[in-house]
């Protein structure tokens, strides 16, 4: 089955509830007619969950839920029919079972959230997959060629050449669509295509063939197996391997640095002119050859034998160059030493020091990416390793036994005490604390968690006991997805990478090609042309030296590492802070984004409406109106009706309803069995005890029996608004309000002072819409009311017509196909999963501060990326040219082989410094918190807006009603 298919149904199901309206003044589609839109139901807010899976405040995990087929959906293949994931939306408990078609159908009842309109908006405008410009092939997807995915963990890679080497070697299999190679996390991603379906464990043998040929090829490989091993547990490995190689690579340098410490005491010795047999006997031809050939079979071993492997195998690599370069040198030293007569230097020297500098650089360069990696390991590092496991599963009797959380399994209960980090992700059974979740959202207010509520593994609880019961141990925690989202965004590289991708591909061969053209040049025209190379010895030795320095100044690994390293910083930084960016081409398109459309209800708002008013039809009919009669409804006889209808309903309206009844002591009323009767983007009816009570909008309320409305000025309220009869006369109206985001304000204005257009979208009536863009700084021209889903994705594709990329920010099934149209997709952290499987961005802490906190790291991430390129190609546009002699002519100088390495080492080293130097400029930047001032100034405004709107027939609600 299409794993669209589910969503498809579920967004066809949730609604909002609506009437026909036209377009309001100001508010057209830039370039475009105007669109007949419908008025919703006063909604603000998003669709709950259902009532039977409760909403936590387990935020991360519930937006992580996705296969690795399907965060592969957003990579450059197409998406995997892959089995369904554990999870599909945040609201779903893991004691819950899923159907193994898929998510669960329906549910959201009379809408999502703001009015933003339910359904699909009109059958086939429903919910899509994402446009091409996120990096999904549109075409395959419609085609239904779904692909599965296979991620391979690929060794031996020591270059850019070697990333396209590998790359090229998987999608040379006839079973592959596509791969994509990351030289900095070490891994593959491939896009397979069976032959057969039927064959069992076709991806599993497709997998181990690939690994198969690539460990043949040089590249030690071994297939992952998601569902067997956690991505936590495969990234503590290859933590451990990069170590186990980090501490080889710590001894080689050692030794050659010792041998190359013995060559040049022996050159400074000659300098100075010392007399002592030893020096003499360190400086001599023969002992400088036995210094060579033990840096060939000691420290140098292993990169001359993987670059002479690499050659005959078709691939040459970094490894490659530098073995040619330095067996070169020793070759040419040696004939000069045996054949004296040819009057030829020997330079033994050479090797030794070439080996020593790369492997200098090689070593740094390793030390880099594990600090690269730093902020992942930070992750890992906040799970304990032990919990406190209940044997019986009752806290006062039990006794508790210390196991490694590793063997906690579904249901068990455990202990958790002030000070501890919490061991899995579970639901809490007993007790009252405040947790910190600061690792996992990047908000650092605790939060309170009392019987019921969801707590994520890695959590520190603050001051209360705790008793939790185990849902998701082990690998199926929040951090195990973050982790899993966080690595396979970094596989996806940003476009501004290709041309390197290209170049690296082809180094090799033209830095080889390049080498040969100096030698031919020097040894045959060289002397003729330029007499200052008579200095350097005779030409075939100058020559052979000049061509040997291009070969080991060329630095493909610059190249390869370029734009991985500045995208595994970027990303791995951005999920310590709550912020997942889901790779490199998001975090381009980003940095570069000049449009922001906002949802107004759950982003510029909380999105939980509270009731402020009713206002009662007393004294407003007339008496020769059906609607007048005997109605003497009270404010709390009315919310009792209300309420009784909108017990059958998950509308976030209805839930306000409910709430406000209950703060009330409203007598409690039921619907009659059978007689709930819900028109989704109308409203609801039921009939209660002898009487029909209707609650909706006021096209609603007309056909169930209510003549006139004596309440004109309600569709100029700043609130939405629910009208509620009573046997065809009108009772009175609900007034709900949806506060506004302390941080709304302050976005807004940052946004707009660097340069990017604002606008807003909205399923509520104009007057509630306008009121809270007046508030949050939106021009009124920029703003949109009363429109379905499928307008707001019509409104995104238009809007990309006039801006270069345009971003969304919603956090509701509503919101998806927008979401997916646009060219960034940005989910706020308490959104519907379907919201956040679309988006290329998710807002994990639910603060809408971390959107400009995103475009920041984006814009500082793909200005690293920039200076990193720009460096690489910079370097070896300088370098080979020096390398070759170009110098020669004008200074008389030359570049020895040595210095070349020492030179080639440094550059892959500088590209990963300026990537670990993003951190310090994040920080730098960062400005202090002005969240005081933004609740102040949005207060204000607030105030300001709703001045002056009271009636003296309308009556507020206490306090304790709008908590």
């Amino acid at each position: 089955m299409d794993p669209a298919t589910p969503l498809l149904a579920l967004s066809k199901a949730v609604s909002s509830r609506s009437k026909p309206f036209l377009l309001r003044r100001g508010g057209r589609l830039p370039s475009a007619a105007p669109l007949r839109l419908r008025f919703p139901f006063a909604a603000s807010a998003s669709a709950p969950a259902p009532s039977s899976a409760p909403r936590g405040l387990a935020v991360p995990g519930d937006l992580l839920l996705l296969s690795l087929a399907r965060l592969a959906l957003r990579g450059p293949g197409p998406r995997a029919a892959a089995a369904a994931p554990r999870r599909w939306f945040a609201s779903v408990s893991a004691a819950s079972p899923l159907p193994s078609g898929g998510p669960p159908r329906g549910g959201a009842g009379g809408g999502a959230g703001n009015g933003d309109g339910g359904g699909d908006g009109g059958g086939n405008e429903g919910w899509k997959r994402p446009r091409a410009s996120q990096g999904v092939g549109v075409a395959e997807e419609a085609a239904g060629q779904g692909a599965d995915v296979i991620v391979l963990d690929v060794g031996g890679m020591s270059c850019g050449g070697c990333a396209a080497s590998v790359k090229r070697i998987l999608e040379n299999e006839p079973q592959v669509r596509s791969a994509t190679v990351n030289l900095a996390t070490e891994m593959a991603v491939v896009w397979a295509v069976p032959e057969d379906r039927d064959v069992q464990d076709w991806k599993e043998q497709l997998g181990e063939k690939l690994a198969s040929q690539l460990t043949t090829c040089g590249y030690k490989s071994n297939l992952r197996d998601a569902s067997k091993i956690s991505s936590q547990a495969v990234f503590e490995r290859k933590m451990h391997e990069k170590l186990e190689q980090l501490k080889q690579s710590g001894r080689e340098l050692v030794v050659s640095w010792a041998l190359c410490a013995v060559c040049l005491l022996g050159h400074i010795s000659h300098l100075f002119g010392v007399n002592v047999p030893l020096m003499h006997f360190i400086h001599s031809t023969g002992f400088h050859l036995s210094l060579s050939i033990f840096t060939f079979v000691g420290p140098g071993r292993r990169l001359i034998l993987d670059g002479i492997k690499s050659l005959f195998k078709g691939s040459p690599n970094m490894n490659t160059l530098v073995g040619l370069g330095a067996l070169s040198s020793f070759a040419v030293s040696s004939i000069a030493a045996f054949i004296p007569k040819l009057g030829w230097k020997t330079f033994f020297e050479e090797p030794v020091m070439l080996i020593a500098f790369v492997l200098l650089g090689k070593n740094l360069e390793q030390r880099a990416k594990l600090k690269a990696t730093s902020d992942m390991t930070g992750l890992l590092n906040i799970l304990p390793s032990k919990a406190r496991l209940m044997v019986d599963n009752d806290a006062e009797k039990s006794s508790l036994v210390e196991v490694p959380c590793d063997t906690l399994a579904v249901g068990d209960y455990v202990v958790v005490l002030p000070g501890d980090r919490i061991p899995a992700d579970g639901v809490v059974k007993a007790g009252r604390s405040t947790v910190d979740e600061s690792s996992l959202t990047g908000e650092p207010m605790p939060v309170t968690k009392i019987a019921g509520t969801e707590v994520s593994a890695g959590s520190i609880n603050l001051n209360g006991k705790l008793t939790v019961e185990v849902r998701r141990p082990g690998g199926e925690t929040v951090m195990s997805d973050i982790i899993h989202l966080v690595e396979e965004a970094q596989t996806r590289a940003a476009p501004v990478q290709r041309l390197a991708d290209k170049v690296a591909g082809n180094f090799t061969y033209g830095v080889m090609a390049l080498s040969a053209a100096t030698y031919m040049f020097w040894s045959i025209f060289g002397s003729q042309l330029v007499p200052a190379a008579i200095q350097h010895g005779s030409a075939m030795s100058l020559a052979l030296q000049l061509s040997c320095s291009v070969l080991v100044i060329a630095c493909p690994c610059a190249l390869g590492l370029a734009t991985p390293t500045a995208v595994l910083v970027g990303t791995s930084l951005g999920a310590t802070r709550g912020l997942l960016l889901r790779g490199g081409d998001v975090l381009e398109k980003f940095s570069d984004v000049d449009a922001v459309v906002f949802d107004k209800t759950g982003t510029l708002t909380i999105g939980r409406p509270v009731v402020t008013k009713v206002i009662t039809s007393r004294g407003r009919g007339d008496a020769n109106t059906k609607d007048f009669g005997d109605n003497q409804w009270t404010e709390a006889e009315i919310l009792s009706f209300a309420a009784g209808v909108e017990s059958n309903t998950n509308h976030p309206l209805g839930k306000a309803i409910m709430e406000a009844a209950g703060a009330a002591n409203c007598i409690s009323m039921k619907a009659n069995d059978g007689s709930f009767m819900e028109e989704p983007g109308s409203g609801a009816v039921a009939t209660i005890g002898e009487k029909q009570v209707s609650v909706g909008t006021l096209d609603w309320i007309r056909r169930h029996g209510v003549v006139r409305n004596p309440f004109p000025e309600a569709e100029h309220f700043g609130q939405s608004v629910a009208y509620v009869a009573v046997d065809g006369a009108l009772a009175g109206l609900i007034c709900f309000e949806d506060k506004l985001r302390e941080d709304s304000r302050q976005v807004i204005s940052t946004l707009s002072e660097q340069g990017i257009s604002v606008y807003m979208l909205s399923g509520d009536k104009e007057s509630a819409a306008m009121n809270v863009a007046s508030i949050v700084g939106i021009q009124a021209d920029k703003v949109l009311a009363e429109v379905k889903p499928h307008e707001k994705k019509k409104f995104i594709s238009e809007l990309q017509k006039a801006h270069r990329l345009v971003a969304m920010v919603g956090d509701g099934i509503n919101d998806t196909a927008a979401l997916a149209s646009a060219d960034v997709g940005i989910a706020m952290g308490g959104g519907v999963g379907a919201a956040s499987d679309v988006s290329s961005v998710v807002l994990m802490g639910n603060r809408l501060s971390q959107l400009v906190d995103a475009l920041e790291l984006s814009k500082e991430t793909m200005k690293t990326v920039k200076q990193n390129l720009w460096w690489a190609f910079l370097y070896n546009i300088v370098g080979l040219p020096i390398a070759a002699g170009a110098l020669l002519p004008v200074t008389g100088t030359i570049l020895t082989p040595s210095i070349a390495g020492a030179l080639m080492g440094f550059s892959s080293v500088g590209v990963m410094a300026n990537s670990l130097l993003l951190r310090v400029r994040l920080s730098s930047r960062q400005k202090p918190s002005s969240q005081a001032e933004t609740r102040k100034e949005t207060r204000k405004a607030t105030s300001d807006a709703l001045a002056g709107t009271g009636d003296e027939a309308v009556k507020s609600y206490s306090s304790k009603w709008s908590t």
